[in-house]
């Protein structure tokens, strides 16, 4: 069950982030359930209202809320809106859904286009954004892998969840090759702002993780 207190913080935080565009925020009341509705879907474990909490966390704590803050929140809010583990399209829908229904709250088209824009490069982080703002996105998206062990252990544990369409052969494979392929690179973050505050972790995570996947 979500805890309230975490609902009631998002829901102030949906509220200001529309202020802030000088939307109606009463406008923005059937959206923001639409959204909580999707993120408590019974088939998600990582990928919730926890989710979106940390991500928002991690934002406040290496962004300003300048010109660019907009297109960072409601990128947040939307970009994994729509979320199947078995799908290929969920940036592409989430994308969608954001642009319709930020139109109907007011939101301008440009803006709409770049939070879509946005959304959409979730589907790789590795090929990165346009620019640094959209880096340090993605870098927020990702801070997870560089969380404490305690909390990574909780993601792993939700992502199998997420996953357990796959046999444990399976996932071992696929989550094997992801992990692999991380520590392969000089660094985890695009970002220097990321990497210096989770980089260590994140590849002491993975190295741990690691190991217990390719325990007998």
């Amino acid at each position: 069950m979500t805890d309230a207190g975490l609902i009631d913080r998002l829901h102030a935080r949906w509220r200001a982030d529309l202020e802030a565009l000088g939307l109606s925020p009463d406008s923005g009341e059937a959206a923001f359930a639409g959204i909580v509705s999707s993120y408590t879907e019974p088939h998600r474990a990582y990928h919730t209202l926890e989710h979106l909490d940390f991500l928002f966390a991690r934002l406040d704590a290496h962004t300003s809320r300048g010109d660019v803050w907009p297109r960072l929140a409601f990128a947040g809010w939307y970009h994994d809106v729509i979320y199947d583990p078995q799908a290929g399209n969920n940036e592409a829908r989430s994308a969608d859904r954001a642009v319709a229904e930020l139109g109907a709250l007011g939101i301008a088209q440009p803006l709409r286009d770049r939070i879509a824009a946005l959304i959409l490069a979730t589907a790789s982080h590795a090929k990165g954004g346009a620019d640094h703002d959209d880096d340090i996105f993605l870098d927020a998206d990702f801070a997870i892998l560089g969380a404490d062990p305690e909390r990574y252990r909780r993601y792993v544990a939700g992502v199998r969840f997420e996953y357990r369409a796959f046999d444990e052969a399976a996932w071992r494979n696929g989550r094997g090759a992801f992990l692999r392929g991380a520590l392969a690179q000089a660094r985890f973050f695009r970002t220097d702002i990321f990497e210096q505050a989770y980089g260590a972790q994140a590849r002491a995570n993975i190295a741990a993780e690691l190991a217990v996947l390719s325990a007998d």
